[in-house]
């Protein structure tokens, strides 16, 4: 694949996430896909786990949830994209009982694409920032 479809492959990507359709995500992931999910989440393997266990969590923790990218780039194995989601938070996230507080999260992703598909996936999320808009203070 080149450049110029890697970033198309995340563009459509994105809208199918944004509609919360999970099983949109099938033309988009390979089925043995790795997830390197933010500190705290760890290495999901497996579409199907990917969505079970941080996408259907994720949506049920920000059901307005939106994202949208700031920056992509890509050349012809790698796509990467920084941006931000919002929500309110309407379900358990990171453990927290819901707040009803908007956040707006920032992020950053690095895909690995293999015959057309995403096969992994690198995050990074800027939780911290995310706890502090749901009125978790630090000391």
């Amino acid at each position: 694949m080149n450049a110029e479809y890697n970033k198309k492959l995340v563009a459509d990507m994105y809208v199918a996430l944004n509609t919360k359709n999970l099983d949109a995500h099938d033309k988009y992931w390979h089925q043995d896909m790795i997830w390197h999910g933010p500190p705290g989440f760890g290495d999901i393997h497996g579409l199907e786990n990917f969505k079970e266990q941080v996408m259907k969590p994720f949506y049920a923790a920000f059901p307005d949830y939106y994202v949208e990218n700031d920056i992509v780039v890509a050349d012809d194995t790698w796509a990467s994209a920084t941006g931000y989601l919002t929500g309110t938070h309407k379900g358990i996230y990171l453990d927290i009982e819901p707040t009803g507080k908007q956040i707006k999260m920032q992020f950053s992703d690095f895909w690995l694409i293999q015959n057309g598909k995403f096969s992994e996936n690198f995050v990074m999320v800027d939780n911290y920032s995310v706890l502090q808009q749901m009125g978790i203070t630090f000391k």
